[in-house]
């Protein structure tokens, strides 16, 4: 960008950064020390109160875990039991190693049944009162009546547990079996109180008696810590033991009769308050110098590869504009205008291809939904009687009126669960992508209604034929290609419905017995090349042969007949506008009469294709030819054939009138389209080179590489190579 757009910017930065940085700077050093002492307190309550909800509900859960355990009727059957059974004691060692298993917690717990003075333990198993290895619960469940569900302390050898004591109820009730849990403090302590020791607080909890039962007291005095705290569930306050100051919170754990402290050495948070804000200044102002710095090499930095970017834009798009932000604003306009088109690029590309390449299903998955189901549904929507079609629209209205039908189609067919897509190929069609979370819903309806309403809207005429569900990865070159083939049998059949995979079965058995394969591809020949005297001859054969047949026979072969002559010249043949080719045939009473009537037929096309070379506006078909070349160019199967039955030309005028326009001969200008296409690949992307040969329609790497080094001179990898250092 010009000089002075970095330079003002850099200038007007850094007042900017003076005006913030500088009182900000100052104001908050003076501030902090104030403010962080009240913050500190806020801070230390509400994490306090968070950790005993955490206790408090870890602690409730184990107690209903407990519970769970003494009420297995495993359990109850062996503190129940008046005599011994080996069976019994088996079954409650391994229900209760079971639970035990599932709750880490739970360091170990103990099975006693008083009444046959023996208990089991979950480390050692069974053993009598005497060899029991913690006689000191035996101790304390003969001396005291255990408390209603709480938790106390309790030791065995060097080990101190948290214990809980089940059943344990205030009705006066003699029981003979006990179920005795132990908490492991360790992991307890882990869990609540480990991140209160890396902000650098004490955490502990005393009981009512001030008992430490977790944490770690640090040395403090517990009983001045207990008596100096006000008589409410929480609070905070000043306590200076032993010559250091402290700033306690605390809060009552309500179940257990417990409090939760929270302690920070005061004399620490002070040196470190003063610290920072010395820090404050002296950073404020080493950071503002290297603000300045850094927003004069931003400035040059950011708005270099903005000018650069805009420079590209005005090569490669041509636009213009005041500045590189107008430039910029609309290569994102044209880019947003050409969203469509991208995502059709890539669906043409991924349904002529057949296969979904890596590259392909990233595109898609960016710009659709459509790939978050496995399975599609491929529909083709045909246009009838698209020579009238085409003589009445012009080229641009034509797209204009299938972009229509494909917004119709998808307004229709979305629903929740479902998501659609549509690609226009160029020609009399159009192809709809259903992905449907329920492959079994009524899509057969829904395109009787799309129907509809694209003939009501457009007052087109049209054959819709729909796959069974495919999954993604299915060659979907295969079922368009059925899908399409399957839109002609309407010519057959004569129903207007929509047509499934299911009448592909009849489609295919109306091609197994054609009346003569080579009379019949002779006389298509004959009209494409537009030689009358051999159609005729070759009509005169055929109708030859009809005459031996018997009336049944000859009239399903005349209905095959028909049915070529329709899908060959389907843009120009009339049957179209009948409701079916046996309807058709009604009209005649002899076969004399059906081979008048088709001679004047064919003469009528040959005619048509002959007057269509005539014509002036021979930019207007060479138009529609390229974009069926780039509607196209991802398909190896791409021939000159198939674009002159596209735009109803023979072969011949084709290729003269693509090079009288064009300059260029129109094989040549479909290799040369396929070279864009990879020199485009190898500069933009980092796919492999055999993923773009076949992303660029050739049909083998031989003739891939070949073609590519002869004209540009160097293989794939070296243009790769050249055109990343030339970017560099």
């Amino acid at each position: 960008m010009y000089r002075a757009t970095y330079v003002r910017f850099f200038i007007w930065s850094s007042i900017m950064l003076s005006i913030l940085i500088i009182p900000f700077s100052l104001f908050f050093a003076d501030r902090f020390s104030h403010y962080a002492y009240e913050q500190a307190g806020e801070f230390n309550q509400e994490k306090i109160g968070q950790t005993v909800e955490r206790t408090q509900y870890m602690l409730m859960k184990l107690k209903l875990y407990s519970l769970n355990i003494y009420e297995d009727q495993s359990i109850q059957n062996w503190m129940y039991a008046q005599t011994d059974d080996e069976l019994v004691d088996a079954e409650a060692l391994r229900v209760l190693t079971k639970y035990l298993a599932n709750e880490p917690f739970i360091d170990r717990a103990y099975l006693i049944n008083t009444r046959l003075e023996k208990g089991i333990s979950s480390t050692i198993g069974l053993a009598r009162f005497p060899e029991f290895p913690d006689n000191e619960i035996l101790l304390y469940l003969d001396a005291n009546r255990p408390e209603f569900l709480r938790y106390f302390d309790h030791r065995t050898g060097d080990d101190s547990y948290l214990a809980l004591i089940v059943p344990s109820t205030p009705a006066r009730k003699e029981y003979y079996g006990y179920l005795v849990v132990l908490l492991d403090k360790k992991k307890l302590q882990k869990l609540f109180l480990t991140d209160h020791a890396e902000t650098g607080n004490g955490l502990m909890i005393l009981d009512d008696s001030g008992s430490l039962i977790l944490g770690d007291s640090s040395g403090l005095d517990l009983e001045k810590l207990n008596n100096t705290r006000k008589s409410t569930d929480s609070g905070s306050y000043e306590l200076v033991d032993n010559g250091v100051k402290w700033f306690v919170n605390y809060t009552a754990m309500p179940p257990q009769n417990w409090m939760m402290y929270s302690f920070t050495d005061l004399k620490n948070f002070q040196r470190k308050a003063q610290s920072f804000q010395w820090a404050i200044v002296m950073c404020s102002l080493l950071l503002l110098a290297v603000l300045f710095l850094a927003a004069f090499w931003h400035s040059k930095r950011f708005f270099g590869p903005l000018r650069r970017l805009a420079d590209q834009l005005q090569r490669k798009v041509g636009l213009q504009a005041k500045n590189e932000y107008g430039v910029i604003e609309q290569g994102v306009e044209l880019l947003r205008n050409h969203f469509s088109l991208i995502k059709a690029e890539y669906l043409r590309q991924w349904i002529l291809q057949g296969r979904l390449y890596q590259s392909t299903r990233e595109a898609i998955s960016r710009e659709s939904e459509l790939l978050a189901f496995d399975l599609i549904r491929l529909v083709v929507i045909k246009i009838d009687s698209y020579s009238t079609f085409s003589e009445k629209y012009d080229f641009s209205s034509r797209r204009l009126m299938k972009y229509a039908m494909g917004n119709i189609a998808e307004e229709l067919l979305r629903e929740p669960g479902r998501v659609i897509e549509f690609v226009d190929f160029g020609g009399d069609h159009i192809v709809v992508l259903v992905g449907e979370a329920n492959p079994d819903g009524d899509l057969i309806g829904a395109l009787q209604t799309v129907r509809r309403e694209v003939e009501k809207s457009t007052g087109l005429n049209i054959t819709i034929a729909a796959s069974d569900a495919r999954h993604v990865h299915d060659d979907l070159r295969k079922v368009y290609d059925e899908i399409s083939d399957l839109t002609m049998f309407k010519f057959i059949s004569g129903d207007d419905k929509i047509y499934t995979s299911q009448d592909y079965e009849s489609y295919l058995q109306t091609q197994r017995t054609l009346l003569d394969d080579t009379l019949t591809e002779h006389l298509i020949q004959s009209v494409r090349s537009g030689n009358e005297e051999r159609m005729l001859s070759m009509l005169e054969e055929l109708f030859l042969q009809l005459q031996t047949m018997k009336y049944s026979e000859c009239k399903f072969q005349l209905n095959l007949l028909f049915f070529t002559i329709v899908k060959s010249f389907n843009k120009l043949t009339s049957i179209q506008s009948v409701e079916s080719i046996e309807n058709h045939l009604k009209h005649f009473s002899t076969l004399s009469e059906v081979s008048d009537w088709l001679k004047e037929e064919l003469l009528r096309i040959i005619n048509l294709l002959t007057s269509r070379k005539g014509f002036s506006r021979k930019d207007k078909v060479v138009e529609e030819m390229v974009e069926y070349v780039h509607y196209h160019i991802h398909d190896p199967m791409l021939s000159v054939d198939e674009i002159a039955e596209h735009v109803s030309l023979s072969k011949k005028y084709v290729r003269q009138l693509f090079d009288e326009v064009r300059g260029v001969s129109i094989s040549n200008y479909i290799l040369n389209t396929r070279i864009d296409k990879v020199k485009e690949l190898l500069r933009n992307t980092d796919l492999p080179i055999t993923d773009i040969f076949e992303q660029s329609g050739f049909q083998t790497k031989s003739h891939f590489f070949t073609a590519f080094k002869k004209a540009m001179g160097m293989t794939p990898n070296q243009y790769r190579l050249s055109s990343n250092e030339a970017n560099a």
